[in-house]
């Protein structure tokens, strides 16, 4: 009950945050060229400390997050099939949900035409080889883990050491332990960071309206009818289809699905909506056995409206700043999408934490976190939403998969 009023009360904070970025961003269109511009760079600065902050929290916010959650899931042996088949289908969903993340860019082009100025430094991305792509999910060394560009190579660690502890038996449960607890400090840490996003927000939409005029407000409503557009598409043909085949009628897995929906959309955070979701679930007729896994588990790796909204990020701050992307960092967008959506914790405003992973692997500039900051609101609720909804799609599919069939409620 605290956590949501906190989310209430911080989603007001950012909304006036943004309504009064903007009133001083139009204000200081009207200022002298001086003024205007000494004004842009200390509100820009603004924004750029919460870059840097998540620039700081990301690596063990991903290491100590998956590496707990894979020794939890490791430990389950009896239900191996059910996990197997839950992840499948969670990173095909997501692989699905990220490419028309490309394809909302592609077709809406809601960032070109904006002309944003690279940071000062910023080369743009050569394409890769397939050998480079390889390589670069494993770092030189372990300092290499540190930094955003390793946060792949951080990952792959990180499942690494919880199956290895899981191995450990009882023996490496206090290393668990340790693992679980400090996912939770993380995520804490995570939450103290977001208190500054409303100063964040107003620097970030003060200097945009003050340096790019209101051209900026066009962009960010085209990619909300971009994300919106596309995330409702994957809500209704994507999960039709994925419980017609579990042997669920989609009306009914509609129906019975729309209060998470609502839940998830108001609060803004998967693990919130879990225990609405599992009663959902138990209407649908999944037995126990099955959304009693599932579900938690798909609360912090299975994100599919994470994973179309980092995509579709990607191509959008790539628009924004003139940055002509190639076949191949396309391809990098999506999978690391999918895998930065697998990344992301239940917590409102996930998505946009990790989202600094995606640019970061796709080569684009990072300020492109603080600009998606200023519609992260209207943009997350949309996408937990749609994470939550195909957790029980998904559950509907697996409990047929594995010889299972759905109760009659």
């Amino acid at each position: 009950m605290s956590t949501r009023a906190t989310g209430m009360k911080l989603l007001i904070a950012i909304a006036i945050g943004f309504l009064i970025g903007l009133v001083v961003g139009f204000a200081l269109l009207y200022a002298p060229s001086a003024i205007r511009t000494e004004a842009a760079s200390w509100l820009k600065a603004l924004g750029d400390i919460f870059v840097r902050l998540i620039r700081i929290v990301i690596p063990p916010l991903i290491f100590f997050t998956i590496s707990a959650a894979v020794a939890s899931i490791a430990d389950l042996r009896k239900l191996g099939l059910v996990l197997l088949w839950m992840f499948v289908l969670y990173i095909g969903t997501s692989l699905v949900a990220s490419i028309l993340g490309v394809v909302a860019g592609e077709v809406f082009q809601p960032g070109v035409g904006v002309g944003l100025t690279p940071p000062a430094g910023y080369t743009p991305p050569k394409p890769p080889s397939a050998i480079d792509i390889l390589l670069s999910f494993f770092q030189l060394d372990f300092s290499g883990l540190l930094v955003v560009g390793g946060a792949m190579t951080m990952i792959i660690f990180a499942i690494i050491l919880g199956i290895a502890v899981a191995l450990l038996g009882d023996e490496g449960r206090k290393l668990y332990s340790f693992l679980k607890l400090a996912s939770s400090v993380m995520i804490t840490m995570v939450r103290v960071i977001m208190y500054y996003a409303p100063v964040a927000i107003f620097g970030y939409a003060a200097w945009l309206i003050a340096v790019y005029g209101p051209q900026m407000l066009g962009a960010y409503g085209k990619f909300l009818l971009a994300q919106y557009s596309l995330s409702f598409i994957h809500f209704f043909i994507v999960y039709s289809i994925v419980t017609m085949i579990g042997g669920l009628s989609p009306l009914k897995y509609f129906k019975i699905q729309s209060t998470p929906f609502l839940i998830a959309f108001t609060t803004r955070s998967s693990a919130v909506t879990l225990p609405y979701n599992m009663e959902a679930a138990k209407k649908m007729g999944i037995p126990d056995e099955v959304y009693q896994i599932t579900l938690p588990v798909g609360a912090t790796v299975n994100m599919d409206g994470t994973a179309l909204y980092q995509a579709l990020s990607a191509i959008f701050v790539a628009q924004l700043f003139g940055i002509a992307l190639t076949p191949l960092h396309i391809g990098l967008a999506v999978a690391s999408a999918v895998i930065g959506s697998v990344a992301t914790a239940a917590i409102p405003g996930g998505g946009t934490i990790m989202l600094a992973f995606v640019l970061g692997v796709t080569g684009l500039p990072l300020e492109g976190v603080g600009i998606m900051l200023v519609i992260d609101p209207i943009a997350d609720a949309l996408r937990t939403a749609l994470n939550v909804s195909g957790d029980n799609a998904c559950s509907v599919l697996i409990t047929r998969i594995v010889g299972m069939k759905l109760r009659s409620s």
